[in-house]
């Protein structure tokens, strides 16, 4: 058996155990890192979503603050017009 053939054979065994190797340990890997992907891009999306939700709450939170003040204005007007 010469140099050739050895090699020949030792890169066939590599290659076959290079394949095994991508199909047991790197496929599920890149699954899995596939699958974090989406989740991760779920989440941004979700924490966009309720950014924009808290948004829309400060405002609607500031309009209900002025319409309170506004209130207790009139209301505060009208009392000192009743007892004065």
């Amino acid at each position: 058996m010469g140099i050739m053939e050895t090699a020949a054979q030792i890169a066939a065994i590599a290659t076959v155990i290079g394949a095994a190797f991508s199909y047991a340990v790197l496929r599920p890997l890149n699954a899995s890192i596939l699958a974090l992907k989406d989740a991760v891009e779920d989440m941004r999306r979700e924490m966009r979503e309720s950014n924009k939700q808290r948004q829309a709450l400060e405002v609607h939170l500031a309009e209900v603050d002025q319409s309170v003040r506004s209130a207790h204005h009139r209301i505060d007007a009208l009392e000192g017009m009743a007892h004065g």
